[in-house]
């Protein structure tokens, strides 16, 4: 028989073996919900913890344009108000709501125009930006959602955010960045927010790859394919493949040679048929400590005169002239050359420019353009500004003259 103490171990060692099947799960489950209550207090850390991001942006603008509309006359203010939380675990997320008020509203707020000339920037409210972002990988950021988009100089894909109410899109985003003079940027786009708070359906691929030898030398290569539900002449179907070259090559003390090159093709269909049109830019300049002197050329090609190049994502304002004549690129193409001369004083920054432009196709005379901006910046993320431009018509459109005068505080 076994010994007294041999039974008290074997009941010890029982004791044991139960209270390790009772309290291991025990503990296991305590330690899960431990670890869940820590994941979920980083959570709420998280989404309570983020940014407020903010601007206001009140602007009158006027257009007297030489026909038999009415002069507009346009006070609006634009509202921006987001929200991003912290990272977890390499997400997070976003929101941006956006509104324009019009406080003077003598103005056609979009095209085509009824009694006033139009000022494109129509009254609403919308959900400017949303979305999750992913930066749990080395170099790489992903971003699912509504986001706006701003590749090179904008005059392919831009926010357009000169206006009031920006562009956006819906889609996937990446941005890939393995070394800091290599970039490499994917979207899929499936609808564009548009300045006039229309929804343009798409299926839409942007490319875009760079490479950054230093300042004397940057190299980009991309490749844009749009593809609308519906398309018109200012939203066709077009696929664009192009290379760009940029960069700044030093004098001497202070001084140094600015350059930028670009050549794009582009494939077009819209509804009477499929067209070939060429986009060629050329841009010299000097700059001497804050004074900056350029050069420019810019060519939207023609097809024999039946369509013209397209840049329908573009953050247009940029680009020939600040009047917005040429929006829709005409027919016989365009053919913009420029010159331009900035300088900083102090807190104010002046610019002035003059343009000639002329069809690509006939050599058609299109007429001229000067643009005169000055802005200052009255404290941290508060700045004012005033600009004007007069386009005198040749053989298209007519006389306009434009005057902007805003205030932009953000934060």
């Amino acid at each position: 028989m076994p010994s007294t103490s041999d039974v008290l171990a074997h009941r010890a060692r029982s004791t044991r073996r139960a209270l390790a099947r009772v309290v291991t799960p025990a503990l296991a489950a305590a330690l899960s919900l431990s670890a869940t209550a820590v994941a979920a207090e980083d959570l709420r850390a998280a989404i309570t913890g983020g940014k407020v991001n903010a601007d206001l942006r009140l602007r009158y603008e006027s257009v007297d344009q030489d026909n038999a509309l009415d002069q507009a006359d346009a006070l609006t203010l634009r509202t921006l108000l987001g929200y991003t939380t912290q990272t977890w675990h390499g997400l997070s997320a976003f929101v941006e709501m956006e509104n324009i008020n019009a406080l003077v509203d003598d103005y056609s707020q979009r095209p085509p125009p009824v009694e006033f000339s139009v000022v494109a920037d129509p009254e609403g409210t919308e959900t400017n930006q949303w979305g999750l972002r992913y930066t749990g990988i080395a170099n790489l950021v992903l971003t699912a959602g509504r986001s706006k988009q701003i590749l090179d100089n904008a005059r392919w894909v831009g926010n357009v955010g000169w206006r009031q109410n920006e562009q956006t899109y819906d889609g996937y985003f990446l941005k890939y960045t393995p070394t800091t003079s290599l970039a490499f940027h994917y979207s899929y786009l499936t609808n564009v927010n548009n300045i006039f708070f229309a929804n343009l359906d798409l299926e839409g691929h942007l490319i875009n790859a760079s490479w950054e030898m230093g300042p004397a030398l940057k190299l980009t290569a991309y490749s844009y394919l749009l593809d609308f539900e519906l398309f018109t002449a200012p939203t066709p179907d077009v696929d664009t493949i192009g290379l760009r070259a940029s960069g700044a090559l030093p004098l001497g003390a202070d001084l140094k040679l600015l350059y930028t090159a670009e050549f794009a093709s582009q494939e077009a269909e819209v509804p009477t048929g499929d067209f070939d049109t060429d986009y060629l830019s050329g841009e010299l300049g000097l700059g001497y400590k804050a004074v900056t002197f350029k050069l420019g050329y810019e060519s939207l090609g023609s097809d024999d005169g039946a369509f013209a190049l397209m840049t329908p994502l573009a953050t247009l304002h940029a680009f020939n002239g600040w009047n917005d004549v040429f929006l829709v690129t005409p027919a016989a193409g365009l053919i913009d050359s420029y010159a331009s001369l900035g300088a900083k004083l102090g807190k104010v920054s002046l610019l002035a420019a003059y343009h000639e432009f002329e069809s690509d196709e006939g050599s058609v005379d299109y007429g001229s353009e000067v643009n005169l901006q000055a802005t200052m910046l009255l404290a941290e993320k508060f700045t004012a500004g005033i600009k004007y431009g007069a386009y005198s018509a040749d053989d298209f459109a007519v006389d306009t003259d434009k005057l902007w005068i805003w205030t932009q505080f953000s934060f």
